[in-house]
């Protein structure tokens, strides 16, 4: 395929996406300017805080894992907000259900992004990061989830853009069952392969976070195997608006509530060529 089809297809994909979620799926921000967005995770917190109470706990968490703590995932990004309750949420979590009639759209929801970040977009991830991914992973389902042991429905929608970039897929095991916001780099492992893993930049592919406790315990024990820089890519970030509503007030709820779809790079967040 020529350069000019290339951006043909892309520019295609693109505004496929926009026409088939563009009315629900909304944009995500890592920043505003009464300071109400956490910048690790994009997600709502008070202004007087540097991170979300999340994002806080799992710093602190990290650092106690050993002398000197251990980094967590350098670069995070995500597709778009997933709100409790709204359609985008339904997408996330139904496009794992054999039994829900819905599941083969929901799948295809999750491909559009998916090949928006790791496709149209690949590129990219190097003009954020400094690099392009060495090797990449999707995240296992812990022991203590209904998926554990099946196989990985994001890995096999993902697995042809990633194909296509031709790095080395790592494949990671769950050991333990998820903790409840607890970062523990020994809830997964790394399967040992014939091929050394190539670990200078890891990039992790995960379908939800809503503390990011089982990204981040993944990213923590391949920086236990020696990872240099680990990107997440991550197709939503789930939010629960009444709880924020609870909890920090109205105006920050509606706030994510007006947010809206935006035709852009998923990774620098700006609209440029394809």
């Amino acid at each position: 395929m020529s350069n000019r089809q290339q951006v043909s297809a892309n520019l295609q994909l693109e505004k496929a996406k926009f026409e088939r979620m563009g009315s629900y799926a909304c944009s995500v921000v890592y920043s505003s300017k009464f300071g109400h967005v956490c910048p690790v995770c994009a997600g709502p917190k008070g202004a007087k805080f540097a991170l979300c109470k999340a994002c806080g706990d799992a710093k602190k968490q990290a650092l106690a894992l050993q002398p000197g703590g251990i980094p967590l995932a350098d670069k995070i990004r995500f597709g778009h907000y997933a709100y409790k309750g709204e359609q985008m949420y339904r997408v996330v979590q139904g496009y794992k259900d054999t039994a829900d009639p819905a599941v083969s759209e929901y799948q295809k929801d999750i491909k559009y992004i998916a090949a928006d970040a790791l496709a149209v977009h690949y590129s990219c991830i190097a003009r954020l990061t400094g690099s392009r991914p060495t090797a990449w992973a999707t995240i296992p389902s812990t022991k203590s989830s209904r998926n554990y042991g099946k196989p990985h429905i994001l890995t096999n929608l993902v697995s042809p853009f990633m194909d296509r970039v031709g790095i080395q897929q790592l494949h990671l095991q769950a050991n333990a069952g998820k903790e409840h916001n607890d970062i523990n780099p020994q809830v997964f492992a790394l399967v040992a392969e014939g091929q050394k893993p190539d670990l200078r930049h890891v990039l992790l592919i995960e379908d939800s976070w809503v503390s990011g406790a089982t990204v981040q315990s993944a990213a923590a024990m391949l920086r236990l195997q020696g990872a240099i820089y680990i990107t997440v890519y991550c197709v939503a970030r789930i939010i629960d608006l009444s709880r924020v509503e609870r909890g920090l007030g109205k105006d920050i709820a509606d706030g994510y509530r007006t947010l809206s779809y935006r035709d852009r790079c998923p990774w620098l967040l700006e609209r440029h060529p394809v």
